[in-house]
């Protein structure tokens, strides 16, 4: 009976500290913590907007006057701004990505119509354009 209760004790005890324990992890944020994060969220913003800045004037001076647009993205991950650019003319449709900062283009993609399509994301080739779409997406998104 005695081995019994102590058995039982000690099983709520064990079971008490391990609440107890997982218990302390859910607790609110610190006024530290949630400073360091405010701040990442105010330096991630800043970055996107000083990309949407860099890609505005980029653009601007390499395709004023054509017929052409553009969708610029600060991708976190790799920590570059990028801007993709589709123009459409004489019945061929170009696409390319480049890093804005270091005017290095990353991948290409011209449809000459007929089946004749060049494609290059980052040196690996693609054949359509839903596969140039796949590698394009995970630069833009991130």
């Amino acid at each position: 009976m005695k081995r019994t209760l102590l058995f039982f004790v000690l099983i709520v005890f064990f079971t008490t500290s391990f609440i107890y324990l997982v218990g302390c992890n859910n607790q609110p944020p610190t006024k530290e913590q949630n400073s360091v994060s405010e701040n990442k969220i105010k330096v991630d913003y800043e970055l996107q907007e000083q990309c949407g800045k860099r890609c505005e004037e980029w653009f601007k001076k390499e395709y004023e006057g054509r017929k052409c647009f553009h969708t610029n993205h600060y991708n976190k991950k790799m920590n570059k701004c990028l801007i993709l650019v589709v123009c459409s003319e004489g019945g061929v449709q170009n696409q390319i990505v480049l890093n804005v900062n270091e005017s290095k283009k990353i991948g290409g993609f011209s449809d000459f119509g007929q089946g004749l399509v060049l494609c290059s994301m980052l040196g690996k080739e693609c054949k359509s354009k839903e596969e140039w779409d796949s590698l394009v997406k995970p630069y833009m998104e991130e």
